[in-house]
């Protein structure tokens, strides 16, 4: 399920809790349910994610130019 469904799952039951009183309990706990659900997906989606795309190099990381370095006198 993605998560704009668990997110309208959630919204769902929140206004069901406001609608109804004597169940609010029950809605309010289906409303954590979705949200947690929306959470281990998001974090089980980064962890299947290789390492190479999620450590990419930015422009600090790469080594200066070997032919733009000054030479040292002797």
């Amino acid at each position: 399920m993605s998560d704009n469904k668990c997110t309208i799952m959630e919204l769902h039951c929140l206004e069901r809790a406001r609608s109804e009183p004597r169940n609010r309990g029950k809605w309010i706990a289906q409303a954590e349910r979705w949200h947690e659900l929306e959470r281990a997906q998001n974090s089980w989606r980064l962890q299947k994610r290789p390492l190479q795309q999620s450590m990419q190099t930015g422009p600090m990381a790469t080594q200066p130019n070997a032919t733009n370095t000054p030479k040292q006198q002797g």
